[in-house]
């Protein structure tokens, strides 16, 4: 099964999300996190340093695991998705090479109204992230 790393950068109450190019062969024109496969030899960690460097030009320099999932988009296709909570990070994002077509900064709000998040699992955990913690929440 492929292992996916991507990383939610979240800045001001925004999470960062790329469009995916129209020649994708998964999830194409759909919005993302950053990110991508874990090669060999790679723990997920150094995939996901690797990647947000060679997509949006930044640096992770403080993050932590914000959970996995597993997807089966398209039909057959399983990959486990560790996703990451990035803080702190060097440089500004901005697009490299053509994997994508558009970065943006979206809001919980926006989150909720989107409909083309791939995969569709991504939703309920970037909520999860920018919504603000209460005392009741652990």
């Amino acid at each position: 099964m492929a292992e996916i790393a991507i990383g939610a950068l979240i800045g001001n109450g925004s999470v960062l999300l790329v469009r995916r190019s129209s020649e994708r062969r998964t999830h194409p024109d759909r919005w993302s996190l950053p990110g991508g496969h874990v090669e060999d030899g790679e723990d997920a960690e150094t995939a996901l340093r690797r990647e947000l460097l060679e997509e949006i030009g930044v640096t992770p320099q403080h993050w932590l695991s914000a959970g996995e999932f597993v997807s089966e988009s398209p039909p057959g296709a399983f990959a486990t998705f560790r996703v990451y909570h990035v803080d702190r990070w060097q440089d500004s994002p901005r697009l490299i090479g053509d994997e994508h077509t558009a970065l943006r900064w979206f809001t919980a709000a926006e989150i909720e109204c989107e409909t083309e998040l791939a995969p569709p699992q991504l939703g309920e955990m970037l909520l999860n992230l920018l919504r603000p913690k209460t005392d009741n929440q652990a």
